[in-house]
């Protein structure tokens, strides 16, 4: 007697199918809604896709009821050479149930542009550096500004260890929550770190209207109150134009201390700011309460 061979995949009805889409899609869409542009999520010039950022990652985290946990997979730290690496992985696991809904893996590591190299401008330079066996960048500011930086390696590249685990870790919760949101279509990840700054992206008519009801149980859902929007920088950027108007500027509407300030601009010292004052005061006030 010989029997069928039996599929291991179980296909759903056409009419569970039809539902299942529709709720991914409505989903999509209160993200989309209710996430804040220019903080949790962000567009490249040159770019269409949004990308995610890590407070958009843990809201939707939150949205759908899950926690995140983490694992360093494989790392690598050489203090001689010096070389670090870190391979992280994030579970994002349902607090009613404890089981993992999806997971995701970030890798960060010291030979990355970003941390490999420091960026200075010509009067920064060594004294005595020939400028011209130099890596030379142009920048261009939006008030038509233009000026070039020259390419030097990091020599303090000890002192971003910690930032290099903790990106790969931003990375990880990013690609898990993309996932487990099921939200490749509306975003993208990880461009921002290959970028210098991310675009606010403005709010379409269609993410301004009341977000949609879904069947995400409304206990969990807790994103207005949480991180409430900013309004509007404290004051107009183009007024910043020098880097000790920005620092006061900094202090005065956000409390930030010297060092604190220097940590939101991802940068060690003033020296290697590659943005303008105006620019610089916008990025922070676009993620400061």
């Amino acid at each position: 007697m010989t029997t069928e061979p039996t599929t291991a995949l179980a296909l759903p009805s056409e009419e569970q199918f039809i539902k299942d889409i529709l709720a991914i899609n409505r989903f999509q869409q209160v993200a989309r809604a209710n996430l804040i542009p220019g903080q949790d999520y962000g567009v490249i010039p040159g770019t269409t896709k949004p990308t995610l950022l890590k407070p958009g990652a843990e809201k939707i985290a939150k949205l759908l009821g899950l926690a995140d946990e983490y694992i360093i997979e494989d790392k690598l730290e050489n203090w001689d050479k010096p070389f670090f690496r870190y391979l992280i992985k994030c579970k994002l696991v349902s607090v009613i149930t404890g089981i993992v809904i999806s997971e995701g893996l970030g890798e960060c590591n010291s030979m990355e542009s970003k941390y490999r190299y420091r960026w200075l401008g010509e009067r920064d330079l060594p004294q005595g550096m020939d400028k011209t066996k130099l890596v030379a960048q142009e920048r261009h500011s939006r008030t038509g500004g233009r000026w070039t930086t020259y390419r030097l390696d990091n020599e303090d590249i000890y002192s971003q260890v910690n930032t290099i685990l903790k990106m790969a870790k931003k990375r990880a919760l990013v690609d898990a929550a993309l996932s487990a949101g099921r939200l490749s279509q509306v975003f993208t990840q990880d461009i921002e770190d290959m970028h210098e700054e991310i675009e606010p992206t403005k709010p379409t008519k269609a993410e301004k209207s009341e977000p949609l009801v879904t069947t995400v149980p409304t206990k969990v859902i807790d994103i207005e109150t949480e991180t409430p929007p900013p309004a509007k920088p404290k004051r107009d950027p183009q007024s910043v134009k020098s880097i000790p108007e920005l620092q006061k500027a900094l202090f005065q509407d956000f409390g930030l201390q010297p060092k604190e300030q220097l940590a939101e601009l991802s940068i060690n010292a003033w020296s290697e700011l590659s943005i303008t004052p105006a620019e610089a005061y916008f990025k922070v006030a676009a993620v400061r309460p």
